[in-house]
């Protein structure tokens, strides 16, 4: 009796120490998967970090600076719209990479990892349309060889290509779309009154007269331009058509019209609006063929006023690029948050203790 006792004592006290050295056990690979799980979480976010350094550098860390000044080539604006392209490329680059860190996130759970990886899709489709917008506005901003906002000194102003002015509203309307559907707000502005042309110094002579604009013009035009509504201006762009045809000074037309229509008058032609002037200014001063009218002696401050134009353009289309952007990695951002820790990935609890416990 005394021996089979002690037996069983033995065997009780095997089969504790086993129990509480696989127990140990188990909680020790718990603690690792936990701790692969964390490292797993810092380096998802060093790389999130790091795509919103890419971009933050791609078009400089503050808004309201001047894209383009007086003297600077056509191109210039080009060079904007390749800079703001190639970070976005750069940036959507890096987002597929941190896509693939997903799958090798250890121990998350995997409901969670999908809807990161969703909002990364999602990321990657808009930043591609915005490229793609990008790109071919690059390519209709690339005339090295003339100024923007360029006259034609103390003669007729003259059409700008329509292909490209088409290009530039085409593809700011994508731009423009693929914000709101990211949930950001794109303001109408305030477009602001018609602006006639009654006389040949009135500013409308300065974006299309079919001679000389007439003294003062320039100033007055340089005036439209400084009170226009850049939110306004890009609406407009949106919107315009560009009809071919003789501009009557009688009539009051959209943006795209009055840049592309042929000048008929030494009065000009009328704008719809003071938004619809100072755009009409901008797609004139950034793209291929369109010149201002100015007499001698305003040629610098015209200039000046179509530099002016385009600076508000691209503003406000920076905002819109930058805004775009912020909204979808903060939904990349949202959803990395709230990425949760699984026992289960891979291997399920039972299997760990069992396998502890062998």
């Amino acid at each position: 009796m005394s021996k089979r006792r002690t037996l069983s004592a033995i065997i009780m006290t095997l089969f504790l120490l086993f129990s509480c050295g696989g127990q140990l056990q188990a909680e020790k690979l718990a603690a690792e998967n936990k701790n692969n799980f964390l490292d797993s979480l810092v380096k998802i976010g060093q790389g999130f970090q790091e795509i919103f350094g890419i971009f933050g550098n791609a078009i400089g860390d503050a808004l309201g600076l001047t894209a383009v000044k007086s003297g600077d080539k056509r191109n210039k604006v080009g060079e904007h719209f390749k800079k703001i392209g190639n970070g976005l490329t750069e940036t959507n680059n890096k987002l597929k990479e941190l896509a693939g860190q997903m799958s090798e996130a250890k121990n998350a759970d995997e409901s969670t990892i999908k809807v990161v990886e969703d909002a990364i899709k999602g990321a990657n489709e808009v930043f591609e349309k915005l490229v793609d917008a990008i790109t071919k506005l690059a390519g209709v901003t690339n005339d090295s060889a003339t100024d923007i906002g360029d006259t034609a000194s103390a003669g007729a102003a003259v059409a700008a290509d329509k292909n490209s002015v088409d290009t530039v509203i085409a593809e700011v309307k994508k731009i423009l779309d693929a914000a709101e559907k990211s949930g950001v707000k794109v303001e109408k502005g305030n477009a602001g009154s018609p602006v006639a042309a009654s006389n040949s110094t009135d500013a409308t002579a300065v974006l299309a007269a079919n001679a000389a604009a007439g003294a003062n013009a320039g100033p007055k035009l340089a005036d439209e331009v400084s009170k226009a509504d850049p939110w306004a201006m890009i609406d407009k762009i949106k919107d315009s058509k560009t009809t071919a045809g003789n501009l009557s000074q009688n009539n009051h037309y959209d943006a795209g019209t009055l840049a592309v229509g042929t000048p008929n008058h030494a009065n000009g032609a009328g704008a719809a609006t003071n938004a619809d002037l100072a755009a009409a200014v901008a797609l004139k001063a950034m793209t291929t063929s369109g010149k201002l009218s100015a007499t001698a002696n305003e040629v610098v401050g015209v200039k000046a006023a179509g530099v002016s134009a385009v600076n508000k353009v691209l503003g406000v289309f920076d905002l819109i690029i930058r805004k775009t952007v912020a909204r979808n990695l903060d939904k990349i951002r949202e959803a990395v948050k709230e990425i949760q820790y699984s026992e289960t990935t891979g291997t399920n609890t039972q299997d760990i203790q069992s396998t502890a416990t062998k």
